[in-house]
């Protein structure tokens, strides 16, 4: 059995490949800054789940400015 100190992040790993998917250079860097103190977090026991930690990420990086998507002529209506 796994001690929670040392929990497996490579789920972190797989979730930062999905959300640099179409995002422009600045995003990915900072995908990347985030995923380091996720794992940080991580290890330290921050989150209880998982699912708890993958939330946080998703939050994180939707709050990111670099990630956020701009408003287009199409979005305006």
């Amino acid at each position: 059995m796994e001690l929670p100190e040392s929990r497996d992040t490579e789920y972190l790993d797989q979730l930062a490949h999905q959300l640099k998917i179409d995002k422009t250079p600045a995003c990915r860097r900072a995908v990347n800054r985030i995923l380091a103190e996720m794992k940080t977090r991580c290890e330290s026991g921050k989150y209880s789940t998982p699912m708890e930690a993958e939330s946080a990420f998703r939050k994180f990086v939707e709050d990111e400015r670099s990630c956020q998507k701009t408003k287009t002529a199409v979005d305006l209506g």
